[in-house]
């Protein structure tokens, strides 16, 4: 489970940068049409940071699940059960 949890965590930095990148592609084209230049600057900060905040949350979800998961085998470990 250990070099999986490696290999998932490398993936998710390296998806960072693209995600990021991707977020303000976003955030751009969402507020391309706004003619007033303060207002579209806050709305491209709103995105970007909506957008980082999901992420995030993303990332907790996962991180809890695989928390759950391990949580879950160690108890069949203890209870004896046999591994798949």
């Amino acid at each position: 489970m250990k070099p999986w949890l490696i290999l998932a965590a490398a993936g998710l930095i390296t998806a960072c940068v693209s995600s990021t990148e991707y977020d303000r592609d976003r955030a751009y084209s969402k507020c391309d049409g706004i003619s007033d230049e303060s207002s579209k600057n806050r709305c491209i900060a709103d995105a970007i940071q909506d957008a980082e905040r999901d992420r995030h949350e993303q990332a907790q979800d996962v991180e809890r699940r695989e928390s759950d998961a391990e949580r879950r085998e160690l108890g069949r470990e203890i209870a004896g059960a046999e591994k798949n």
